[in-house]
């Protein structure tokens, strides 16, 4: 272990304190007798779930290294927590606040939307953890690429849908258009999240990733397709459905590619 790391996951830890403690202060403090408690409960469990789900890779697909040592996963653990922190904070500026559109608005389709980011953005940061990766800064490096090429799909999504895929969530409170936004969200960190995962091969991350990561694009440009065709307050049983074709063709790709672990 390089004498960095340790300091790397303190600090690490205290930006996922800075950034998780707004969050769980809006949920114990913003508007308590009108946001349900159902809503609470759920942006309250979902990072922790997300960090368990991190933990059980670390232990099972991490390298070695990091499987036999718990001041390793210590410190991965911190660094997803602090990305995830990080991510839950950039979630207004593509157009979906759990603050204002869940706690203050009670907006369930909003809150279905942040759960499906939530899972995105840990597939993504999980994938940079499976495989022999020789250090904290190849994770960073593996996890951060993934991470950054999914928030860039979301945003083109918003962008090439004219603003539909948040304005349904966020105006329309239309629940179908938050399911398929987590669909896609979800879809495509497992793909990315994927497209980073395996053993390092300096030489050949941004090839393997380019090659792998590609169905992420398509899968986008489809859900903007869908958004634009579809009508507001859409069937949730159509909704779900597609949501559900968004998991399955990231998971048969997976399948399909494997991964160099």
């Amino acid at each position: 272990m390089a004498d960095w790391e340790p300091f790397a996951g303190l600090v690490s830890f205290v930006v996922a304190l800075i950034t998780w403690a707004p969050w769980y202060g809006d949920i114990f403090r913003v508007n308590r007798l009108a946001a349900p408690r159902s809503y609470r409960l759920v942006l309250g469990l979902a990072p922790i779930a997300c960090l368990l789900f991190l933990l059980l890779c670390l232990e099972r697909s991490a390298a070695k290294a990091v499987r036999e040592s718990g001041l390793y996963i210590l410190i991965y653990m911190a660094l997803g927590a602090a990305a995830l922190g990080i991510c839950g904070r950039l979630l207004s500026f593509l157009g979906v606040s759990a603050r204002d559109d869940v706690l203050e608005r009670r907006n369930s389709a909003a809150l279905i939307a942040v759960v499906g980011a939530f899972a995105g953005a840990t597939f993504c940061f999980a994938g940079g953890n499976i495989g022999e990766v020789p250090g904290v800064e190849v994770v960073m490096v593996s996890a951060g690429t993934a991470l950054c090429a999914w928030f860039v799909l979301w945003y083109l999504a918003e962008v090439f849908s004219g603003r539909v895929v948040s304005e349904r969530i966020t105006v329309d409170r239309d629940t179908g258009g938050g399911v398929r936004l987590a669909g896609l969200l979800a879809g495509n960190g497992v793909i990315l999240g994927a497209a980073v995962a395996g053993d390092w091969i300096p030489d050949r991350f941004l090839h393997d990733f380019a090659v792998s990561a590609w169905p992420a694009l398509a899968l986008t440009a489809v859900a903007v397709l869908v958004e634009r065709l579809s009508q507001p307050r859409s069937s949730i049983i159509r909704s779900v459905l597609t949501l559900s074709g968004y998991l399955l063709v990231a998971v048969v790709w997976v399948l399909h590619r494997g991964i160099s672990a």
